[in-house]
């Protein structure tokens, strides 16, 4: 019989959670870089933009808590439309202990964002963003207010609270869709949803938004 504590090891080594991550595959003709979609300690789901060309890859992997090389094999491509990129999956083959740390550490960060829902809430409007974070909270969200668009980046750059949605009002001190540009270009793993002035509305589709995106794949890390 396993023990609770290694049950728990045995499940949390085969959990697959949604992490922020860069990753560039290496091959003979050349590297494709992409972003992480989820990951375990013996695999891996990778976007690119382009169709890969091998199916044995060298993987350079970069997570919140360390970056490190791993030899990986392709077990799965497939085409996302409409946006004509390409999702691969990937088991690993050699892992070297300081990126096993860090792939350790990014399940424990996802387990972590799965409980606490947390949800970004961008708004100049005092008011409007005090409600709108009361209604958050009833929901079972957990919002968090950064008051200028630096602070934004900030904490989505921090391995917690690996936050994967954000609510973005027009406005906040730069043009709104500027920052939306930066948050999809830097972050694309974090989802943006407007804040309007019908507040249970916005509530609404936050919540939806989160459980069909962060929330499905968070979902997952809390089996």
């Amino acid at each position: 019989m396993v023990d609770d504590q290694g049950s728990w090891a045995e499940r949390r080594c085969a959990m697959r959670v949604p992490v922020r991550g860069i990753v560039v595959l290496h091959a003979d003709h050349g590297s494709l870089h992409g972003t992480v979609e989820n990951l375990s300690q013996t695999g891996a789901l990778i976007n690119v933009a382009s169709e890969p060309g091998v199916l044995d890859h060298e993987l350079e992997l970069r997570l919140a808590d360390g970056a490190g090389w791993l030899t990986a094999r392709t077990v799965r491509v497939e085409q996302i439309a409409p946006r004509a990129t390409w999702r691969i999956a990937v088991a690993f083959d050699r892992v070297e202990p300081e990126m096993t740390a860090a792939i350790e550490a990014a399940i424990v960060s996802a387990v972590s964002a799965a409980r606490r829902r947390p949800i970004l809430v961008i708004d100049d409007h005092a008011g409007r963003r005090t409600q709108l974070i009361d209604r958050l909270v009833d929901r079972g969200m957990t919002p968090l207010a950064p008051r200028t668009p630096l602070e934004t980046i900030d904490l989505l750059t921090r391995e917690q609270p690996q936050i994967g949605l954000c609510l973005l009002a027009p406005g906040f001190g730069v043009v709104s869709s500027e920052l939306a540009g930066v948050l999809a270009d830097s972050f694309p793993w974090v989802t943006t949803s407007e804040i309007t002035d019908d507040l249970d509305h916005t509530v609404d589709r936050a919540v939806e938004v989160w459980s069909t995106t962060a929330g499905a794949r968070l979902g997952t890390a809390i089996v």
